[in-house]
């Protein structure tokens, strides 16, 4: 049965009619599994699973008011949101869903907070799993040429209150290809971390990915939720330092690429500004920062 929220319930399922099921498999999503590999002053993080969700950010703005900070995790999405009122395929069982909700009473805005899961969850592929992942700014995690994720960052204002806002942070990463493929206007732009991983790529010593036995590579999935997590806190709490900021430059593959803008201007960035923003230089010639935006790339 679901609910209004779109969320999944299963009354004789074994877990006492919870809001979430655990996923067959040797390592479920759960709350278990993933507060297991937290660290230890996430201990307050109020974790939730469900299975089936509209979207895990929306459920996770009315969470805002209540105590936080919390997680909200999915197998799948029937209505994913990425920026700018645009859909992020969620299939069921073979994708990272997830968003985290926390208070914000930096001066850092809600952009730069992106700039910073960016960089945790490419540290975490890379340490992890081996996987050098790109950036294209501002969101996007792409892999060899293709898409593999997004982040949606969003500062609410908490109810009640004239001054306090919380971050609501969503990252969802394709893992493994859907069965039968991606949508038609997916097929080219979209890719997943199994297409450059296979049985050579995987050693016995990790712990996010591992070979089944039937030879059949296996995320597990609450092992890089709390990875992300645990990286993200470490360069939020480092703050006022932005030395992260040069790993997200490096790994930023647009720029000195020609682009264009949402408006049809075609421009050449020259770098990332200390706030996140993406610098270039207009028609005459004259130093522009864009704050936010979409961008697209002529050629990778």
């Amino acid at each position: 049965m679901i609910d209004a929220l779109g969320r999944q319930y299963y009354k004789n399922d074994g877990v006492r009619n919870r809001e979430c099921r655990q996923v067959s498999g040797s390592y479920p999503l759960s709350e278990e599994a993933i507060r297991s590999r937290l660290s230890d002053d996430l201990g307050d993080l109020r974790i939730s699973c469900f299975e089936t969700i509209t979207s895990t950010n929306s459920v996770a703005r009315l969470m805002v008011g209540g105590k936080l900070p919390c997680l909200i995790t999915a197998n799948a999405q029937t209505a994913g949101r990425g920026r700018r009122g645009k859909t992020f395929y969620s299939p069921h069982g073979v994708g990272l869903y997830f968003s985290l909700v926390f208070p914000w009473e930096r001066e850092e805005s809600a952009a730069l907070v992106t700039t910073m899961a960016a960089v945790a969850v490419c540290r975490v592929l890379e340490n992890e799993i081996g996987i050098v992942a790109d950036i294209k700014w501002v969101n996007d995690i792409f892999l060899d040429g293709k898409k593999i994720g997004g982040i949606l960052t969003e500062a609410i204002p908490v109810f009640d209150s004239e001054n306090e806002k919380a971050i609501v942070l969503g990252i969802g990463i394709n893992l493994e290809r859907p069965e039968g493929g991606y949508p038609a206007e997916l097929q080219e732009r979209a890719g997943a971390l199994s297409d450059v991983l296979d049985r050579s790529n995987v050693s016995t010593d990790m712990t996010a990915v591992f070979v089944d036995e039937q030879g059949n590579l296996v995320f597990n999935r609450s092992v890089l939720i709390a990875m992300m997590i645990n990286e993200l806190t470490k360069i939020v709490r480092a703050l006022p330092n932005r030395d992260y900021l040069n790993e997200y430059r490096e790994r930023c593959f647009i720029i000195g690429k020609e682009i264009f803008l949402d408006d049809g201007r075609a421009i050449v960035p020259s770098g990332i500004s200390d706030d996140g923003a993406l610098m270039y230089r207009d028609e005459n010639g004259q130093n522009r920062e864009l704050i936010s935006g979409e961008v697209i790339l002529v050629r990778y």
